[in-house]
């Protein structure tokens, strides 16, 4: 049957403009207090503050001042006029976070439901999403995590080794893009430690088609702020309908991602139940049928990875059924959601911590020494060797995810009324004094990460500053802790805190405009490996110049980019 574009186009301009009026109704109909608090004005109907929000030249232009003027709860103008509230205020975050009232917003929601598997535990809700979300989270406790190590170092060794040839080729340096070297590095931290894949092994098709996905997620613009405003709004069985259109080249991407990501699932599910019967019957051909990346790595044979300990295969493992295991089917949906959420969160946050050594450089000679002093202790040490005892690798870390947010502003929804706590009361326009705010159901607030991380009240006078030192002098916050690191909603909090904050300090999930928080332990883990073993062999250093054409952009995630818009962070890399 053919599709005719230009009735599909009339009938969901029509269906959006029945919600709008429904909408405005409502409003008319039961005015919420929300529109009485205080925020900056807006001068566009159709966008609101979405593009000062969103599309600054530099991420946090217009949200900063806001802060500053209106306080850590404000309101702001969605598209076409909807009042959203702005919290970085941690009593009312909190209570976001941490309560069964609130889900993700409808734009996120949308777009979670178009880029992940409908079995994924990003998607899920209620009882489905705590029963999936317990299930996974045996693959990412601190034990899992640790076992990841030589793995991760494996990667960092490579890595330099790539820096050394460009290194050998301009001894007195060249500006080279680490953006492509860390993410190619990151996707393979990634592939072996969750399937003991390398990325031959992922295929060429799941690896091309990825790259694609997060180079379509990465895109912002006006249009796509407005596209997303409006297919938010229609009914959710059209929306899924529409996306499986053919001849619509984004679509395609992202129906081959999921097919691409589950094939590569039950692969992997496939040979390893097979090589667990096969070492369980104590077959000699066991190594004969081992591919390339589980001969090589160290850990595989005493640890194991992600999914050996989801199947319950991993030799460390009891081996007995877990109340709340996976499914195969379900296993192999979790996929892509685990490969789409890793790979450009923790590229950022590396990129962004070389650049803010690249442009302190006092702080990169001190971080330097400690390296070097720890790798003395580490080539001596038999038992293991912890990265968490360098005061000052961890304190870069801290930093720079508190000043370069990756998840900056998060959307939620309210699926019940509700009423928010505030730490102090605001004055609304009409002089009324109010000490918690009532929200009703379908309310959408921003829970603006990067703002909290800049709140002056918490972090001090100089929040808006990159001070490691914060985390060494007792400086670095004050007030009620949110989130499962460092106080920092880098991997947000509560009952979506990210699955594998101990595993990039590196996982993220993410859909195509909205960053759904999935930073990770061993996220945190690979961002320690990684970093130890470049500040260890390289300097890194940008020209005055650079450091002012370089700015932050949110899309999906916070990336360096340059002043053509083109994602990159060229830094001159010379060896110690």
């Amino acid at each position: 049957m053919d599709h005719d574009p230009s009735l599909l186009q009339i009938f969901s301009v029509s269906l959006f403009f029945c919600k709008c009026f429904s909408c405005f109704y409502r409003r008319l109909k039961q005015k919420s207090i929300v529109a009485l608090i205080p925020g900056p004005p807006s001068n566009s109907w159709i966008f609101g503050h979405m593009k000062h929000l969103l599309l600054p030249a530099n991420y946090g232009d217009f949200e900063y001042t806001w802060q500053k003027e209106y306080g850590p709860v404000y309101r702001i103008k969605g598209c076409f006029g909807e009042d959203r509230l702005m919290l970085s205020d941690p009593l009312p975050l909190q209570h976001v976070l941490n309560t069964n009232f609130f889900t993700h917003g409808p734009a996120l929601a949308q777009a979670i439901s178009l880029a992940f598997d409908d079995k994924a535990v990003m998607g899920a809700h209620g009882s489905r999403h705590k029963r999936l979300r317990a299930a996974t989270q045996v693959g990412f406790t601190a034990s899992a995590v640790r076992g990841y190590q030589p793995l991760f170092e494996r990667v960092a060794r490579r890595l330099t080794e790539q820096l050394e040839k460009i290194c050998a080729l301009y001894p007195d340096g060249t500006p080279t893009d680490m953006l492509p070297i860390i993410a190619e590095a990151s996707l393979n931290s990634m592939s072996q430690a969750l399937l003991s894949y390398s990325t031959e092994e992922l295929g060429k098709d799941f690896v091309t088609n990825n790259a694609k996905i997060l180079s379509l997620a990465a895109t912002h613009s006006p249009t796509q702020l407005l596209a997303s405003a409006i297919t938010s709004r229609l009914p959710h069985l059209f929306w899924r309908l529409l996306t499986h259109l053919p001849g619509i080249p984004d679509f395609d991407l992202i129906r081959n991602a999921k097919v691409f990501a589950k094939q590569v699932g039950w692969k992997a599910i496939r040979e390893k139940l097979t090589l667990a019967a096969v070492r369980d019957s104590g077959d000699s051909k066991s190594e004969s049928t081992s591919s390339p990346s589980e001969l090589e790595s160290p850990s595989r044979v005493t640890h194991g990875d992600v999914f050996d300990f989801l199947l319950n295969i991993c030799p460390t493992s009891s081996n007995k059924p877990q109340k709340s295991a996976l499914t195969h089917e379900e296993l192999a949906s979790q996929t892509g959601t685990f490969f789409i959420a890793g790979e450009e969160t923790t590229t950022s946050a590396i990129v962004f911590a070389l650049l803010e050594l690249a442009k302190h450089q006092s702080f990169q000679d001190e971080l330097r020494a400690e390296v070097h002093h720890f790798a003395k202790i580490k080539s001596n040490s038999e038992a293991g060797f912890s990265y968490d005892n360098m005061p000052l690798l961890n304190a870069l870390i801290k930093e720079s995810l508190r000043i370069n947010t990756p998840g900056a502003a998060q959307e939620r929804a309210a699926i019940v009324d509700t009423v928010l706590p505030l730490s102090n009361p605001i004055r609304l326009l009409n002089g009324e004094m109010l000490h918690s705010i009532p929200i009703r159901k379908g309310q959408v607030v921003t829970v603006a990460a990067a703002s909290y991380h800049r709140n002056e009240v918490l972090w001090g006078d100089d929040a808006h500053k990159f001070r490691p030192s914060r985390w060494l002098d007792g400086t670095a916050f004050h007030g009620r802790a949110l989130g499962p690191y460092a106080n920092l909603l880098s991997f947000l909090g509560g009952q979506r805190v990210c699955l594998g904050w101990r595993f990039a300090l590196a996982f993220r999930a993410y859909s195509r405009r909205y960053v759904l928080t999935v930073l990770n332990l061993d996220s945190l883990l690979e961002m320690q490996v990684l970093l130890f073993e470049l500040v260890e062999k390289f300097r890194f250093t940008c020209s005055e110049d650079e450091r002012h054409r370089l700015r932050a952009q949110f899309a999906n995630t916070l990336m360096p980019v340059l002043p053509d818009g083109t994602r990159g962070a060229p830094l001159v890399v010379t060896r110690c």
